[in-house]
């Protein structure tokens, strides 16, 4: 039933996603083409450099609504689906509030990935465009494989920068679940109460920020301090210390996606006020 509610979750958030995405591609298509327009000799034409100007102005505004929306989806998804009118059908539903939440879960933390990703290449290929580097002359520059290789056996850190790579992917998942699941915990929660959800869904937020940030700030200080009285200086040393930050920052964030998805569930399962 999971795969289910999540194959509908995708073609319910696709409709909307896809055709965003599909925009951001055309006008990053555009405003490169623009830029290259400025930079050479139509640029002197006024119209031309107004209309060019104009499609770049629209690129960021695109960079800005497609993260954006996707923020808005995930919200507005679990707020409509399971915290209004249409909460009171999707409970009666013969699944449990876990199978609901990890549908959501898990199509949020795919479009928040994939836009993470598809911003950071159309701005890489934007970069590059600016300095005039196409991805032939970005390939031939270069190393090969076999060279990046060769290079990471003389230092011997080939098998720790395999893991820290691993480890960074790992924790990137892992801290974008986590902050799927912050929402929904926040919402969750206030939704338990009969008045002011919204605000209280706010406050919730809030609250929870702040107390994972300070336990953040305060294992940050000290991850500093050690390294600081570690004196790292060679890379496999370097590669070793992030590491093991790594593996601790993984093991927080773990904790922490847990902790507000226990939040989240009995929110869902007991005094949920829908509507």
């Amino acid at each position: 039933m999971l795969g289910k509610l999540i194959k509908h979750e995708f073609r319910a958030t696709g409709r909307i996603m896809l055709p965003v995405m599909g925009a951001l591609l055309i006008l990053a298509l555009l405003a490169n083409l623009s830029i290259r327009g400025l930079m050479g000799a139509v640029s002197d034409v006024a119209v031309l450099r107004f209309v060019f100007v104009l499609l770049v102005i629209f690129f960021v505004i695109a960079i800005i609504a497609t993260a954006v929306m996707a923020l808005i989806l995930m919200v507005s998804r679990f707020y409509q689906n399971l915290l209004k009118d249409e909460g009171y059908l999707m409970f009666t539903l013969p699944v449990s509030e876990h199978s609901l939440i990890w549908s959501k879960l898990i199509v949020s933390s795919v479009w928040f990935l994939v836009t993470g990703v598809l911003i950071f290449l159309v701005l890489m290929l934007t970069v590059m465009n600016l300095s005039e580097t196409n991805l032939h002359m970005l390939f031939e520059r270069m190393p090969t494989p076999e060279q990046i290789r060769a290079a990471l056996d003389r230092l011997g850190i080939r098998g720790q920068l395999n893991t820290v790579v691993l480890q960074g992917v790992l924790l990137t998942i892992l801290y974008t679940v986590s902050n799927c699941l912050h929402f929904y915990a926040a919402m969750a929660l206030g939704h338990m109460f009969s008045k002011n959800k919204i605000l209280l869904s706010i406050v919730f937020y809030v609250l929870i920020s702040f107390v994972f940030n300070l336990i953040f700030m305060s294992l940050g200080g000290m991850m500093g301090m050690n390294m600081e009285s570690t004196g790292l200086e060679e890379a496999k040393e370097v590669l070793g210390f992030v590491s093991s930050a790594m593996r601790q920052g993984i093991l927080i964030v773990t904790l922490q996606a847990a902790i507000l998805y226990i939040a989240t569930a009995l929110g869902l399962k007991r005094g949920l006020n829908l509507g």
